[in-house]
């Protein structure tokens, strides 16, 4: 349960951590709870940044450490066999670098909005020195991506659509679908409704909390987004119930 929000309080997460972000950058830590709605930029997000860095840039954020074995685990039956995979709001780079790891016969390529993020992705790709784990990709979902058309065979999001308005799934699901190729993979994790329900109260206390911050923002149904991938040409293959009360939504691009 998280604690009340106050004034320029920090509201911490619960046990799943659902990560907040500057734009689609994930931040993983606390809420700065400051007077006045989020103005500047279409994806900008006032978040303090709660993750330890290493002497060499690498952030650390406990809320990665949690739940990158479960996502690797329920990745190897949604990720091609080969090809590319465009991660989308890629945080502090754990992930990407131990995907990477895990999936050596794809091409991971990072991305993140925040410029302080991305340098920690790029910390994480020279420690760990992997062919494919490419250079991070600056990406605001809200603009344009710069991908070329169908040079992806999957775009994975982890941890962001609670966190961007409603309005901004028809350009992330317009844009994923360009970067696809035929039959590519968009792959969805993170916290969602069931219809108008919470899964836990939770969830509905984090969801809150979101509100209050930035009534734009927030919980979306599964029914919500599986209407817009389809409305963009995705076809639903799959729900995957993850630890806290988290889904993996797969949906496929047409052949």
């Amino acid at each position: 349960m998280m604690g009340q929000a106050q004034r320029r309080s920090p509201v911490y997460l619960r046990d799943n951590a659902p990560a907040l972000g500057t734009g689609p950058a994930r931040l993983w830590g606390r809420l700065d709870i400051g007077p006045g709605p989020w103005q500047p930029g279409p994806m900008s997000r006032h978040i303090i940044q709660e993750a330890s860095a290493a002497p060499d840039g690498r952030k650390t954020a406990p809320a990665a450490l949690r739940n990158t074995g479960p996502l690797i685990e329920a990745l190897r039956a949604r990720l091609p066999a080969t090809g590319r995979v465009l991660e989308l709001a890629s945080g502090t780079g754990q992930h990407a670098a131990a995907f990477a790891a895990a999936f050596p016969a794809l091409e991971w390529l990072p991305s993140d909005v925040d410029p302080g993020q991305r340098s920690s992705i790029t910390a994480w790709r020279q420690d760990c020195g992997l062919a494919n784990l490419a250079a991070p990709l600056a990406i605001d979902i809200a603009e344009p991506w710069p991908v070329a058309p169908g040079t992806a065979q999957a775009v994975l999001a982890i941890n962001l659509l609670h966190l961007i308005p409603e309005p901004f799934l028809t350009p992330l699901f317009g844009e994923a679908r360009q970067a696809l190729g035929d039959g590519g993979k968009l792959l969805i994790y993170g916290p969602f409704l069931r219809g108008s329900s919470y899964a836990s109260e939770g969830d509905q206390s984090f969801d809150a909390a979101l509100r209050a911050r930035d009534p734009a923002i927030g919980y979306k149904s599964v029914e919500a987004v599986t209407g817009a991938a389809q409305a963009a040409g995705f076809t639903p293959l799959a729900s995957d119930a993850m630890p806290a009360n988290n889904l993996l939504l797969s949906f496929a691009a047409p052949q």
